[in-house]
This record gives structure tokens, sequence and C-alpha cells, in this order.
């Protein structure tokens, strides 16, 4: 989840904020009006910030690099954040694009909220014709959906429905649009980014109410048994 042999290399990197400096919507998750003005030295440093690397960094070929210690204390700081939220009863809503390697994390924090005492947020269904964003559930995790596969997206809208639909919420857990279309309302968040979701530390580094948890989010999904233990183990 973490090192020197992430999934996306420098290439993909440094595309990826290229794409963001053009406002490419599949790159700034639904938050474009808080990504106004956008610079390559102030996306450049700001991945680098919460990486603990240069973006374009490489030790291994093709490979990216994530400072352990940095996912480590994002995952602690998040942990903190939930357990508080979650013991006073609050309401958290989840969702994820990345379901193929995500879902079972997700699962195990809305386990965790729940024992704690939280409300875990679930909504309505949208439908499946072409007018209208898939929104699925696994369990209690918002996900996209066709009937026959979960989906990877960046697509804000369907945390945008969820949001639309459950009234007050005190906190959301996500990723990619589901994080986004959360911090461009205004909720506070708590988000994975992995080395190519520029848009996510630009805003981070901005001001946004946002817990960012560096980690590769493309690891098989039992993989991410360990950082929730690193998350829940926060007193």
């Amino acid at each position: 989840m973490a090192g020197t042999s992430t999934s996306h290399g420098a290439d993909d990197n440094l595309y990826k904020i290229n794409l963001l400096l053009k406002h490419d919507d599949s790159t700034t998750f639904g938050m474009e009006e808080l990504l106004c003005g956008v610079n390559l030295e102030e996306a450049y440093e700001a991945v680098a910030h919460h990486l603990g690397y240069p973006p374009d960094a490489e030790e291994n070929p093709g490979r990216g690099c994530i400072d352990p210690a940095r996912t480590a204390a994002g995952l602690q700081e998040a942990g903190g954040r939930i357990r508080t939220i979650a013991g006073d009863g609050g309401r958290i809503a989840l969702g994820t694009g990345h379901p193929g390697a995500l879902v079972v994390y997700y699962l195990g924090l809305a386990r965790w909220v729940e024992d704690l005492g939280g409300e875990v947020v679930v909504t309505e269904v949208r439908g499946r014709d072409e007018r209208d964003v898939p929104l699925d559930w696994a369990g209690p995790v918002a996900v996209m959906g066709d009937g026959a596969s979960l989906l990877h997206t960046h697509d804000p809208d369907p945390m945008r429905h969820v949001l639309r639909q459950a009234g007050s919420v005190d906190l959301v857990v996500a990723d990619h649009g589901f994080a986004g279309a959360a911090i461009a309302a205004g909720i506070p968040t708590v988000t994975i980014m992995d080395t190519n979701d520029p848009a996510l530390a630009v805003v981070a580094q901005r001001g946004a109410n946002l817990t960012v948890i560096p980690m590769d989010d493309n690891r098989p999904l039992n993989s991410y048994a360990a950082a929730l233990e690193v998350l829940k183990a926060v007193p």
C-alpha cells in the first residue's frame, strides 16, 4: 500500500497533474470550483507533501513512491476523527470509486463505526437507465454498479445523490469522486489518495476540511486489513 513499488509511476502521475491543469473532469473529482487557478508548481508540491516523495520519483522503474510514515499518519488521523464522530452517535457516509480493491476495507470501517455507536448512512438506489447514474450499495458502502459488476469510477454524481437524500452527514469517508463531491459540499471528509490523484492533494493544501491517507488504491482486496488495524488502533 506504500513504499517504493506502488501502482502508478512517474509518467502517469505527471500525466494526471497535466489533466488537472486542464480541468479534466475525470481528474477534478467534482471539485472544479475549489481548484480554480491551480498551476503546475502548486500541484506538484501538494502531491509531494502528501506522498513524502515528488510525484515523479521512481526507485523501481514504472513504480511510484509513498512514504509509509505518511500513510500511517493519515490512517491514525482518520481513525481519530472517525472514532470521535461515531462515538458521539454521528452520521457517517462511506463510498468508493475503487470497489475492486477497497470495498472490503470500507465494509470493515462500516462495522467499526456501528460498533462505536455511529450511524452509517444508506440511501435509495438510483435507476440504471441511460439517464441515471447507477448508484448501488455494497452493504452500507456506496458504489457504482451496473447490476452485474461494481465499477471503477471518478464520477462525483453518485455521492451527490447520496448527500441530497441523506440529510445531515457529519463525516464522509470515501475516495475519488465520492470524496470530491463531499469536499465540494463542505462536508468533513477522510479520503484515500493514490499517487495519481493530485486534486485531493491540492484542495487539502488549500485548507479543505480533509484528512488525506496517501495509499495505493490498486492492491488486492485483503491487503487493506493492515490499514484497518492501524486506523482502528488510535485510542
